[in-house]
């Protein structure tokens, strides 16, 4: 059985779909923070996440970019949509669109004052288009609180995490960013993250964050 590191820093972001993930799995695995920035150039990319996967013969692999990590591990345990060469790209498309709008979240958050008016606009614009094609997917999926079929699979993980990281209170977000996401705005995605919640692969995430 393998063992692994997850380098992140100590905060709800990019790192969550592996959190799961991992936890989900059984697979022994720490956190760690590393001292930054004194050692954002040992990283692969000088960014973070890393995942650092020990084999039982002692073998290591290092993997960065949040993205590969999240369908390495979903691969593993066997998560990825399994339907065909569209749905794997319509998946892969999904999970680019949630990137996009935590990478929007996040460059607002940390932005410099006279930026902010034009990313949180970009913001807005992204979420609405979001949401609005996101909720005819599901619909298309028959409403039924998955993306795919009527099992769990990694998109569905994606979207749990991705909701679980814009509904975190901070001053430094833009007013209202999640309120695109609400169940009365977006009542596919919401029913998504309700399935995935109660789901016996998500248990041991929801647990550690009580």
């Amino acid at each position: 059985m393998s063992t692994y590191v997850l380098r992140y820093f100590p905060i709800k972001a990019r790192a969550e779909v592996a959190r799961i993930l991992l936890l989900a799995s059984g697979d022994k695995f720490v956190d760690m923070m590393p001292d930054w920035p004194a050692e954002k150039s040992n990283q692969p990319l000088g960014q973070l996440p890393v995942l650092i996967e020990t084999l039982e013969d002692g073998t290591e692999f290092e993997l960065s970019d949040s993205i590969a990590i999240e369908k390495y591990l979903a691969r593993k345990s066997g998560l990825l949509v399994k339907t065909g060469p569209m749905d794997t790209a319509r998946e892969d498309q999904l999970s680019s669109q949630i990137k996009d709008v935590v990478d929007m979240h996040y460059a607002y958050m940390f932005a410099p004052e006279d930026s902010r008016k034009i990313l949180e606009a970009k913001y807005r614009s992204n979420a609405e288009a979001f949401v609005k094609y996101h909720e005819k997917i599901l619909l298309e999926n028959g409403s039924n609180g998955h993306y795919f079929g009527s099992e769990t699979t990694y998109m569905d993980i994606a979207l749990f995490a991705f909701i679980t990281v814009i509904r975190q209170p901070s001053e430094k977000a833009i007013k209202d960013c999640a309120d695109y996401f609400s169940e009365s705005n977006a009542p596919g995605i919401n029913k998504v993250y309700e399935t995935v919640q109660a789901s016996s692969i998500a248990a041991p995430y929801v647990a550690s964050l009580q």
